[in-house]
């Protein structure tokens, strides 16, 4: 990974190279290995390098033009190289002696702006044009590199985390209140806002273009196209070219100058991602180590029905089968929910959304890198891509007027264990009604929640007011989740729902490891949006595609639970929350509710509340909703205020 910055100052002012050193110290932690940048009167353009792919070694940025027109710089690990290689006229020895950098200019150069839609792999960048005095600012499609930009009157700045932005004199640390909002609403994040106040996203799949008189101008460069026809005649033909593609997605994702380690559950995600690694690496003799998170032992666990809370037995059963796989139970036991927030603010510079969670992928990335791994390889898109259920597919048949095809399907269902309650209620008319008289059914069924206060802790008045349901309705967010009646947008909802680029580069600064996804390479999730509805589901069986491409490299045990269970990671964190071991977050609870700015965003005497009540002798649906989903977000948000408010850009690590 590459931290870039740049700083543009339209009137000439002459301090602009001290002030783009300080942009490049303060983002030095996610590139210790180089530094380097390019100058003219009114414009630096900056990386700092972190090296962890042999191209990396290659890497001289900012690159420019041979006629010195455009310069460039770019965070980016690019997957298709070879394809490029033969689209720009190269040769392979060329090739060899080009950074990934260099080949994004060379693509500019031929195709100008053009050049995005065929940048495969996961970057950002910045292109600037002297002949044409315009800054062009753009990340790939699902933003797993992030950048960030703030314009004034006369000054430009970019950079990779805001706080390269922020160590600009003049630029305050403030937090966005209109975003923290949102995602205690748990709404998908749109729009250019950040979590800060005057720093401005460049969205995924988007261009900013910066022009020489001040304007701002923002478009998409990607488009999700949700009406994509299959191109494959046979099914047989459908499935090898899908088991082709992620066994690619994950190979490009292997390039690493040193070991890999990866996340394993007892899921199918991680499991197919572990088994395509480990058969590639076997082939260089190389080893994989497999980290799988367990609950601590001989504590209470929240045991919700269909869950399964202990993925080491499962996870053990798919790293036996590779010789090559070193398997790693991680428990976390020496870690507190709330221990690492302020780690993560300083270096991923948003609240934590999964307290739980992040404590033991945080963990894992400590565990990695104490083990010498640079990359750690993870499958989180996997349920929008690779192991689509497909239930979409009933109120698809019935909506369609293909009815006999529905009722051999959703009897195939009912064979397989399905209520006729989901079946015909939840996955045939639900998807078919309004929001709000879906919501009404499944409320009146006592299935569903009647309001956002229900999960989340946002002060009542924000639910209330005008504001919150406006942006809702303009995202066209249904808070109640209704069932989806096409499996094509309920993917793009799931894979665009949150920007992922600023904790994969956290973490790159806090660990040194280089989280890294196959499940969401765009050559996959484009494969999975064309495939029919009847690649996931067919005679009652859900996962087909999956089914049909791995059933070779899974064990059955691992695809017979997952068939009627999902994972639940974190079942410890009821555990967590008790005695001494919450200790740690309860200080952080008393410290953020009192920060200026929680008390209007946040029910801080509803957080209080739980906090001071007794929990019960073990975790139930309600207790789970209150402590897990309300309380422990609140409490990251707030905390994110609280920094956000006080720091001096410095952070605490």
């Amino acid at each position: 990974m590459t931290a870039i910055f740049g700083l543009w100052h339209r009137n000439g002012r002459p301090d602009i190279t001290a002030d783009a050193a300080r942009m490049s110290r303060s983002l030095a932690i996610y590139g210790p290995d180089r530094s380097g940048s390019w100058s003219s009167d009114d414009l630096v353009l900056g990386t700092d390098l972190f090296i962890l792919t042999p191209e990396d070694r290659l890497d001289r940025q900012p690159v420019a033009s041979r006629d010195g027109r455009l310069v460039l710089v770019a965070d980016m690990r690019l997957d298709n190289r070879m394809e490029l290689t033969a689209d720009l006229g190269l040769t392979a020895e060329n090739a060899r002696t080009m950074a990934d950098a260099d080949f994004a200019l060379a693509a500019w150069e031929r195709w100008g702006e053009g050049a995005l839609d065929r940048l495969i792999g996961d970057w950002a960048l910045a292109v600037w044009d002297g002949r044409e005095r315009t800054l062009t600012l753009a990340r790939d499609f699902l933003g797993n590199r992030p950048l960030f930009y703030r314009a004034d009157s006369d000054r430009l700045a970019f950079a990779s985390m805001a706080k390269g932005i922020h160590a600009l004199p003049g630029v305050p640390i403030a937090p966005d209140l209109d975003t923290l909002r949102d995602q205690l609403a748990l709404a998908p994040m749109r729009g250019p806002g950040s979590h800060f106040a005057g720093i401005n996203r460049v969205e995924p799949g988007a261009l900013v273009i910066a022009h020489a008189d001040g304007r701002i101008e923002t478009r998409d460069w990607y488009t999700w196209r949700l009406d994509r026809k299959s191109r494959f005649a046979r099914d047989d033909d459908a499935v090898e070219a899908f088991r082709a593609t992620f066994d690619r997605a994950v190979a490009d994702r292997l390039r690493s100058i040193g070991s890999i380690a990866a996340h394993l559950s007892g899921g199918l995600d991680s499991a197919a991602a572990v088994s395509s690694a480990a058969r590639l690496l076997a082939g260089r003799g190389a080893r994989l180590t497999a980290y799988t998170h367990v609950p601590m032992k001989g504590v209470v666990l929240d045991e919700p029905e269909g869950r399964i809370v202990d993925e080491g037995p499962l996870a053990a059963l798919l790293a036996a089968r590779y010789p090559n796989v070193d398997h790693v139970l991680v428990d976390s036991a020496g870690r507190e929910i709330g221990d690492d927030f302020d780690r993560n603010f300083f270096y991923c510079e948003r609240p934590v959304l999964n307290p739980c969670n992040a404590l033991w992928v945080r963990e894992i990335a400590r565990k990695a890198s104490n083990a010498g791994h640079r990359v750690v390889m993870s499958a989180s898109c996997g349920n929008a891509t690779i192991s689509q259920d497909g239930v979409q597919r009933i109120a698809e048949l019935f909506s369609s007027g293909r009815l006999a095809a529905w009722w051999r399907e959703a009897a195939a269902l009912r064979r397989e264990g399905y209520q006729a309650q989901r079946v015909y209620g939840g996955l045939t008319l639900l998807p078919l009604l309004p929001a709000r008289a879906a919501a009404l059914l499944r409320a009146l069924a006592g299935r569903e929640r009647k309001d956002l206060a229900e999960v989340t802790a946002l002060h009542p008045d924000v639910i209330a007011g005008a504001d919150l349901n406006a942006r809702l309705k303009d995202l066209d967010f249904d808070p109640t989740y209704r069932p989806w009646r096409n499996h094509r947008a309920l993917a793009a909802f799931i894979l665009r729902r949150h920007d992922r680029g600023t904790n994969l580069k956290g973490e790159l600064g806090a660990f040194g490891v280089d989280r890294r996804d196959p499940t969401c390479d765009r050559r996959l999730v484009e494969l999975t949006l064309e495939m029919p509805s009847h690649m996931y589901l067919r005679d009652g069986q859900t996962k087909w595609l999956y089914r049909q491409a791995f059933a070779d490299r899974i064990p059955e045990e691992t695809l017979a639970v997952n068939a009627k269970h999902r994972g639940y990671q974190g079942a410890d964190w009821f555990a967590r929350m008790q005695g001494d071991r919450g200790a740690t977050l309860r200080m952080q609870a008393a410290m953020a509710l009192a920060a200026p700015g929680v008390a209007g965003l946040i029910d801080c005497e509803g957080v209080k509340s739980l906090l001071e009540r007794p929990l019960p002798a073990k975790p139930g649906t309600t207790t789970t909703r209150n402590y897990r989903t309300k309380l422990l977000r609140a409490i990251s948000v707030a905390h994110f205020v609280a920094k956000a408010t006080r720091s001096n850009g410095a952070g605490d690590c």
